[in-house]
């Protein structure tokens, strides 16, 4: 089977639907992000005149690729991590999860306090202050909008690692995984309490 042209498209249910809404948008902003950059090198260099809000622009759309180019890598796992401990717990796949449910839940705490509720209330004050950005006149509040935004997708791939977790320790086991790099395979490679998938006999 051919390998998917993005990482995860080929999940099914609700979480393959957010995994690739958020790849196709993270893939346009950074379209966006080089025509823009592209357009200022020209003005500058080309015309003799620098366009007036690439650079402003350029920091924009950085934010939301940034922002939810993170919470991609969250859902993906793919996402920097410390896993001296859950290796350790490697022959105890049941204890593993345990550990997992306990990460994870920080995760949606972090994800729910820090960036829909903190990003939340940043947006509330910069719509009511109507602060405007200098060169494009955006509403700063429209801009900042990414952090609740990819804070609600981070604690959404939170809740539904929880859920795997919780199949590990009710014995049930992890759901069928394809071997061409796609999330299942990175959750069941990389997660706490899931066991790695075994390489087929055409495996290198």
């Amino acid at each position: 089977m051919s390998a998917p042209i993005l990482r995860a498209t080929t999940d099914g249910g609700l979480k393959g639907s957010v995994d690739r809404v958020l790849a196709w948008a993270c893939v346009g902003l950074m379209g966006a992000s080089v025509l823009n950059v592209t357009w200022q090198v020209v003005t500058r260099f080309v015309l003799g005149s620098p366009s007036g809000f690439t650079d402003e622009l350029a920091r924009f759309l950085l934010i939301w690729l940034g922002m939810l180019g993170a919470a991609y890598a969250v859902g993906q796992r793919m996402h920097l991590a410390i896993d001296l401990l859950p290796r350790a717990l490697d022959p105890k796949p049941k204890a593993r999860a345990a550990l997992g449910i306990v990460l994870q839940g920080c995760v949606l705490l972090f994800a729910l306090g820090a960036m829909v509720y903190g990003g939340g209330n940043l947006v509330r004050i910069t719509t009511l202050l109507a602060q405007r950005s200098a060169a494009l006149g955006a509403p700063l509040g429209a801009v900042y909008t990414v952090l609740p935004i990819a804070g609600a997708v981070i604690a959404f791939y939170a809740l539904h690692a929880i859920g795997q977790y919780g199949r590990v320790l009710r014995g049930r086991g992890m759901p069928a995984a394809t071997p061409d790099g796609t999330s299942g395979e990175a959750f069941a490679t990389h997660q706490p309490g899931v066991d790695r998938l075994k390489p087929g006999p055409d495996a290198p």
